[in-house]
């Protein structure tokens, strides 16, 4: 099965200003830490590039040594790493990046085919990527679903899979919702609606990027029963039409308080009291909570808004460098690192590798869904959860089972981006 976005890709639907545009389309990021990732080093080892979610100092200072080789990650903002990645594949040996975005990486021949005999654990990589379904019983969600990127030939045809080859490793992953301050708000907030909800006027947050940002009003205008979308992940522009001309009088009447682009910038809006409700990225609500501010992650009736990143290998890696860039992704599949950023909320795609290097508190906290049985912290020792806290949603197989739509480029990312400016400027 072929995602329909990947589709117009190879069929040279996407120009380099299509390109450069979607770049905006971007997931849940942001540098928490202290530590910013150095810049990569010279040829000698592997050089990974990425977003602040993996590419850590401390991580590849642990990696470097216990493989025995330099691995220098660079940290980048989403466009310049996409930008990178597509032109100048011969400055990286791995890229840390994620599924929605090989709609037009794949095409372009940034990234090679990877040989699952070549991964040591493959057999352990939860069906969540393979088959789209974590359990059996959860939903598939609409958009850019891994599943339907993963599966490749030898040569790097897509097929419907299961196969010898995929696209990317899966790594790290999260459902995202919206946050929002209980003491305000003085009741739960359990269904996307409320985003739109005018008993909220003036004090809503939404994630300026508009194919991320028109997924979560979509949602919203759904679960209103205003509209039916075919499919939230990639709407046709009579759809975007509905969305924006909604929006519009909203904004006109200053329902949104504001738009935010960071991780920082949505801390700062809930923690200076100027949103009650917000669009968020779940590790905000930590970094908020430790503010002294009270604030709970929904978990919505309608589901959850997905994402999944990957390991791939440049197409220019061969030779040794080829082996050490599969080393890496293999040292990561083993677990120290996803338990590492397991405290940042983060799942993997072999739970139980990540559960080797976490506490039995941190385990049952992170993906069991249980009450914290003491503080616990993030992954540079600061204490971010409290005694009792529970994580919204439960347990990862819990939350992992109602995705509602994946983050996507749309066909229509040009018409969508032109319509989502038009209703920032109202």
């Amino acid at each position: 099965m072929e995602y329909s976005s990947a589709r117009s890709a190879r069929q040279g639907k996407w120009s380099r200003r299509s390109f450069m545009q979607a770049t905006a389309a971007g997931v849940a990021t942001g540098v928490m830490g202290a530590s910013l990732p150095r810049d990569a080093a010279a040829a000698d080892g592997v050089r990974t590039i990425g977003l602040g979610v993996s590419v850590i100092n401390e991580v590849q200072d642990k990696a470097t040594k216990d493989l025995g080789f330099p691995v220098a990650g660079q940290a980048l903002g989403y466009g310049e790493a996409l930008n990178k990645m597509l032109n100048q594949n011969d400055q990286f040996e791995v890229a840390e990046w994620y599924y929605h975005d090989l709609a037009f990486l794949w095409p372009a021949k940034a990234f090679q085919p990877i040989d699952t005999q070549r991964i040591k654990d493959w057999d352990k990589v939860t069906n969540l990527t393979k088959t789209g379904k974590l359990t059996p019983e959860s939903w598939i969600g609409q958009g850019a679903a891994p599943y339907k990127e993963l599966w490749c030939d030898e040569k790097g045809t897509y097929v419907k899979g299961p196969s010898r080859y995929i696209t990317m490793v899966p790594m790290h992953h999260n459902a995202d919702s919206m946050g929002y301050n209980p003491k305000a708000t003085g009741r739960p907030i359990e269904s996307w609606s409320e985003l739109l909800n005018k008993e909220w006027h003036g004090k809503v947050g939404l994630l300026n990027v508009p194919s991320i940002g028109t997924m979560d009003c979509a949602m919203a205008i759904e679960a209103m029963g205003l509209k039916k979308f075919g499919d939230k992940g990639n709407m046709t522009k009579a759809e975007i039409d509905f969305l924006i001309d909604y929006l519009i009088p909203l904004k006109k009447s200053g329902h949104f308080r504001a738009f935010w682009e960071n991780f920082g910038q949505s801390v700062n809006l809930m923690v200076s009291g100027e949103v009650v409700l917000e669009s968020m990225w779940s590790p905000a609500v930590a970094a908020i909570q430790a503010e002294g501010v009270p604030c709970i992650y929904s978990f919505p009736k309608e589901g959850m808004r997905g994402w999944h990143g990957g390991f791939a290998i440049s197409s220019r890696v061969q030779g040794k460098q080829l082996d050490q860039a599969y080393e890496y992704i293999n040292w990561w599949l083993a677990g120290w690192a996803p338990a590492f950023v397991a405290r940042h909320g983060y799942y993997h795609s072999i739970p139980e590798n990540a559960k080797k290097y976490l506490e039995p508190a941190e385990w049952d906290y992170w993906y069991d869904g249980k009450a914290a049985a003491k503080e616990l912290p993030d992954p540079f020792g600061t204490i971010i959860i409290k005694k009792g806290d529970v994580r919204t949603g439960g347990s990862y197989w819990n939350r992992y089972s109602k995705i509602a739509v994946w983050n996507s480029v749309m066909d229509e990312n040009d018409y969508l981006t032109k319509r989502w400016t038009e209703f920032l400027n109202a």
